[in-house]
């Protein structure tokens, strides 16, 4: 289950956040969920007219972002514990994976560049080597510049928790630096140079999605009792309509990371239907298995002309539960309860 503990004040009303001290979120968990198989519906089912692979990265971006700002921002979580407990979640499953990845590719007999396989592991790999790039090295490792957004932006919320201290100066600092990743999208947008390179995956445009509902997530409590039920729903679906196909540069800048940062920081006032089905068994699922369904379903993706979809689909899944079960919690547990003290 998904826990926030934002050491929000006691009496608040449940309208005011989205979510009260160690409150179980299922709901949460169904969004992660929700992210997972928007993702592995456009790689095994491609069938949308939506971007929806790019749609549910963005989706677990701003709930990364609500996450990130509960515990560095409201409940002011030390950064050496912070830190890690991100590694604790990250580290064990990303490694296995790269490891194995470039492994075999070396027991095929493919050249394994070191100092790429160096800038993979220190979540660069976007950056460095600037060619080839992520999506052209020949092996799936493609998918990995989301979790390079992601690290970076642990970094950068965790400077602004070290520097800046006041709840609406955080607010205020978030919001400038989410109207700086449009500006520098817009402008990549319009370089001709540039228009080979897959700029959009860059920390600096990416990170939006995260700063936009961090900072949302400091301010969320002064719209208390104007949000309805229909707003979140309504921001869901035109999320969804800023990544059809034709969609402007700046739909994807600006009208996405607003639309899921106001979406998953008002979960609470949803439908109740919709918060129903992401607390579905299913959809919580599905959300504790993302990550390691995230990580391996790329290679299996590729491997889709030769096997199928369904074949590609169903070595996804159990891969991924086996990673999960047999790897990635085993070393969650073990190091938080060893490292970080937690269960």
């Amino acid at each position: 289950m998904v826990h926030i503990d934002t050491g929000s004040t006691p009496g608040r009303r449940p309208a005011d956040t989205a979510a009260t001290p160690a409150t179980h979120l299922d709901h949460l968990d169904g969004w992660r969920g929700l992210a997972i198989l928007l993702v592995l519906q456009s790689h095994f089912l491609p069938w949308s007219p939506l971007d929806t692979g790019r749609l549910g990265v963005e989706v677990f971006f701003c709930l990364s972002g609500l996450l990130m700002s509960g515990l560095l921002f409201e409940r002011r979580m030390p950064l050496g514990l912070f830190y890690k407990r991100r590694i604790s979640r990250i580290l064990p499953a990303f490694m296995l994976f790269v490891l194995l990845i470039h492994a075999g590719a070396a027991w095929r007999g493919a050249a394994v560049d070191a100092g790429a396989l160096v800038s993979t592991l220190a979540f660069m790999r976007t950056y460095w080597p600037a060619d080839p790039p992520i999506w052209n090295t020949g092996l799936p490792i493609g998918h990995l510049w989301s979790l390079n957004v992601e690290e970076h932006s642990y970094v950068l919320l965790s400077l602004v928790a070290l520097t800046t201290s006041a709840r609406n100066r955080v607010a205020t600092v978030l919001l400038c630096g989410f109207l700086l990743t449009i500006l520098i999208h817009g402008w990549y947008a319009h370089r001709p140079d540039l228009i080979e390179v897959d700029f959009e995956l860059r920390t600096e445009v990416a990170a939006g999605l995260l700063v936009a509902s961090a900072g949302y997530a400091l301010v969320r409590h002064r719209l208390a009792g104007h949000v309805r039920p229909w707003m979140p729903l309504a921001a869901m679906l035109l999320a969804a309509w800023a990544h059809r196909q034709g969609a402007h540069w700046w739909e994807q800048a600006l009208v996405s990371p607003v639309a899921l940062a106001f979406a998953v920081n008002h979960l609470t006032e949803a439908p109740r239907l919709l918060r129903e089905w992401l607390s579905t068994r299913v959809m919580t699922a599905f959300g504790l298995w993302s990550y390691s369904l995230y990580l391996w379903q790329q290679p299996f993706a590729q491997l889709q002309p030769q096997i199928g979809p369904a074949a590609a689909f169903g070595a996804t899944m159990a891969l991924g539960l086996a990673s999960y079960y047999g790897w990635e919690k085993p070393w969650r547990v073990w190091l938080n309860r060893r490292w970080t003290r937690t269960p």
